[in-house]
């Protein structure tokens, strides 16, 4: 037995209630998840609040960093001596 998941975004209101109505007409078994999307503007917004109230917080810099300061760590499978 196989399942298929099938992924649909709709933002239309009357899009979604056609696509639900469908799917109950028919049993399809379904989930539905409702998310916020975020415009361009609201994320640098956002960031930018967030970064007031951390003004020495550098993100890019500690990811920098991060990377750095693994580099040089043994991994498993990769840095084995055999």
């Amino acid at each position: 037995m196989t399942m298929v998941h099938i992924a649909i975004d709709l933002q239309d209101e009357s899009e979604v209630e056609r696509v639900l109505s469908l799917l109950n007409q028919e049993h399809v078994p379904h989930r539905v998840e409702r998310k916020n999307v975020l415009s361009d503007e609201e994320r640098a917004a956002a960031r930018e609040r967030i970064m007031r109230g951390a003004p020495t917080l550098n993100v890019d810099e500690m990811l920098e960093w991060l990377k750095e300061s693994k580099k040089d760590r043994k991994l498993p499978f990769r840095d084995d001596d055999e």
